[in-house]
């Protein structure tokens, strides 16, 4: 095409699309209109020992909305979630009533300068101390955030670099004993492989670095800790689709398992495949009640895709009833 041609249909296509070229400032997003918790309508479903109790959609014009990976308690009443775009939704549980409001809140000092990323895909708080570490992914490093969610300090622990740039530190649980594991999520060439810090991640390197067996060809997607020491796993698995289909199971494994070199088998927990709100769950959560039941937490990653959404899960463990059994 002669370059008169080639000038002549620029133009065209500038007059036809004049938003592409002359656009105005993009506003700053609004991160402080109100957010909906919007209850869905579902049937009765189960899996292993685990019954939904309850669905809910995050929904609203607050800009803050989507892309949660990363599930925890702050207390009793409140849970945090924690999204690719680096900001924390503050989510009274929906559950109970005379809470307040969801708001959206954030990290601050994260960037997307150098190796710093704003993508959180893990993360864990220590209720003595106030302290958040998180797994960012795309980059690989660890940031720990002081009690109101500054920066505080970070590192690329060696043992995490030979991860994918978008398979990394997909889980993160603090053990008791004061070590933290980060799991990552993987390649479907070989399991999945972890490894331990015996201590604050962003100052000492890892220790010891294990591999989970049995996930089945799904990836890990998050894990946490159980009441009673175990370590619960999500595990995520998709098809492509228009929309693309999405799967989860839980897993649980002892982290006494744990050894430099050792594979662990996981042990299935649940498949929540048929009867259960579909989505692309990232977020895990383990609660106890007074009376000794759990109750397991599933937030989903909507991808800030317009054919996906933000759920919030509620699924009934009741131990209490097991034991009697036994």
């Amino acid at each position: 095409m002669r370059p008169t041609r080639l000038i002549l249909c620029a133009c065209v296509i500038a007059g036809l699309t004049p938003g592409t070229f002359l656009r105005s400032e993009i506003p700053p997003p609004d991160l402080a209109a109100p957010i909906e918790i919007v209850p869905l309508d579902t049937a009765p479903a189960n899996s292993g020992p685990l019954t939904l109790a309850g669905a809910w959609e995050i929904t609203g014009e607050n800009d803050g909305i989507g892309g949660y990976s990363a599930l925890l308690a702050l207390d009793e009443d409140t849970l945090l979630a924690a999204s690719d775009a680096g900001r924390v939704l503050i989510l009274p549980r929906p559950d109970r009533t005379g809470l307040g409001p969801a708001e959206v809140s954030g990290f601050t000092g994260l960037t997307n300068d150098g190796w710093i990323r704003v993508d959180v895909e893990s993360l864990v708080h220590d209720p003595a101390t106030g302290a958040y570490w998180a797994g960012i992914e795309g980059s690989n490093h660890i940031v720990r955030f002081a009690a109101d969610r500054s920066w505080s300090a970070a590192a690329k622990p060696a043992s995490m670099q030979e991860w994918g740039h978008n398979t990394g530190a997909e889980a993160m649980v603090l053990l008791p004993d004061g070590r933290a594991i980060v799991i990552e999520e993987g390649v479907a060439s070989r399991p999945p492989s972890g490894i331990v810090f015996d201590g604050d991640p962003v100052r000492v390197e890892a220790s010891a670095t294990f591999t989970l067996d049995g996930t089945g060809g799904y990836k890990p997607a998050d894990a946490t800790m159980l009441p009673d020491g175990r370590v619960a796993v999500l595990l995520r698995a998709w098809a492509l689709g228009l929309p693309p289909r999405f799967s989860a199971r839980l897993a649980v494994f002892d982290p006494a398992q744990i050894a430099d070199g050792a594979t662990i088998a996981l042990e299935p927990l649940a498949d929540l495949g048929e009867g259960f709100p579909s989505d692309n769950y990232e977020g895990l959560l383990v609660t106890g009640d007074k009376d000794g039941d759990w109750t397991v937490w599933l937030v989903s990653d909507d991808n800030f895709a317009s054919f996906q959404r933000s759920l919030l899960l509620k699924l009934d463990w009741p131990r209490t009833r097991q034991k009697a059994r036994r």
